[in-house]
């Protein structure tokens, strides 16, 4: 009796570690975030089953899960097959089981079916504060927040510079991709302060004024635009002033023909991802984006224009204003805002080196220009 005491009390301490290193095993894969909202985000492992809120999304997981972006993605919306074609069919023939996700909704917030993504079990649902899916607004989060399903929110759209860093950082740490976040935010962060250091304390006169057309000839009417946020807040980083700040508060609205032509830009981009807009992105050859950008400065509304006369018109991938790649756009504006400031700037080395962080690289197009 006395020697199976004394062996239980040698015992005891092992036991105790022994249950203490349960209760770490336990808790290590725990990890708690604040989002781009200021929301407080908790996960008790690393989540395996991801539903996105829009399709497009996926541009994150592709720096994090660099081996299959869509490991972990159990559902999504079909936007980027509705609204990036090209983009879609590239990674579809990389990844067939990306034809089969099941869809959590098409290409609008209204579309999405919160009963479907309860249904696909989620561990983890990333939602962008802005866009096509479900937002800050909507009641969808709410209800899978209900039912118990951390909902991350994200932002590359609405404050790309500054949250760019907030949703990866917050991404990378409750997926436990910490490193593979932090080796493109160094990437990132290097290649942003080169850009607005050439820029820092340039007074309002030398700033060139710049039109950014958003899905120029897709878009229902000619001038549909940004404002003071979203890629226009870009257009301010790295030198240039966005003839539309100054009457489109938000990141989306539109502006006259007439009020372009009375302001007068020295710059005119035109954003495109699909036909009939300048078609840029994945797989688009070099002359296809060319003869697409043709197409769309010859439009007789905006055709008078005095960069599109001098050929200072260009042309960008539409979905960098949604995509943490949003680094290869600012860096093209720069060049064209700015060409003697950024003459040795070289966005192209810049994707290469992006493309060393992902096992499928971006291959295609992604700007072009009149010249």
């Amino acid at each position: 009796m006395f020697s199976v005491l004394r062996s239980a009390r040698r015992l005891l301490p092992l036991l105790m570690l022994l249950v203490a290193g349960l209760g770490t095993l336990q808790t290590a894969s725990a990890a708690q975030v604040t989002d781009v909202l200021g929301r407080k985000v908790e996960v008790d492992h690393a989540p395996q089953r991801i539903v996105l809120g829009e399709g497009r999304l996926f541009f994150a997981l592709a720096l994090l899960d660099r081996d299959n972006p869509f490991q972990r993605v159990v559902g999504w919306q079909n936007d980027m097959r509705l609204l990036d074609p090209h983009t879609y069919d590239v990674y579809a023939k990389l990844y067939p089981q990306v034809a089969k996700l099941p869809l959590i909704g098409q290409a609008s917030e209204q579309s999405v079916s919160a009963e479907q993504i309860l249904a696909l079990k989620p561990d983890l649902a990333i939602f962008s504060i802005a866009g096509e899916g479900p937002t800050q607004h909507s009641p969808v989060a709410d209800l899978l927040e209900q039912a118990g399903i951390p909902v991350l929110f994200i932002d590359f759209r609405v404050h790309p510079i500054k949250n760019t860093r907030v949703s990866l950082e917050a991404l990378g740490t409750l997926l436990g991709r910490e490193q593979q976040a932090q080796e493109y935010l160094d990437l990132y962060d290097s290649h942003l302060k080169h850009v607005t250091d050439q820029v820092a304390g340039l007074k309002d006169s030398e700033r060139p004024k710049v039109f950014l057309e958003l899905l120029a000839g897709v878009w229902q009417a000619p001038g549909h635009t940004t404002g003071k946020s979203g890629l226009g807040s870009a257009v301010e980083a790295v030198g240039g002033h966005n003839i539309a700040a100054d009457v489109v508060p938000g990141a989306l609205g539109d502006v006259s023909v007439e009020y372009v032509l009375k302001a007068d830009p020295d710059v005119y981009i035109a954003t495109g991802n699909r036909a009939p807009g300048v078609l840029l992105g994945a797989g688009v050859s070099a002359d296809t984006a060319r003869q697409s950008l043709a197409r769309i400065i010859a439009r007789p509304e905006f055709a008078p224009l005095r960069p599109i006369r001098d050929g200072q018109a260009h042309g960008l991938w539409h979905d960098f204003y949604n995509s943490p790649f949003n680094i290869l756009a600012i860096e093209a504006m720069a060049r064209w805002i700015h060409p003697e400031r950024f003459k040795d700037l070289d966005p192209q080395a810049t994707m290469a080196d992006i493309n060393h962080l992902l096992k499928v690289g971006l291959d295609g197009h992604y700007w072009t220009d009149a010249k």
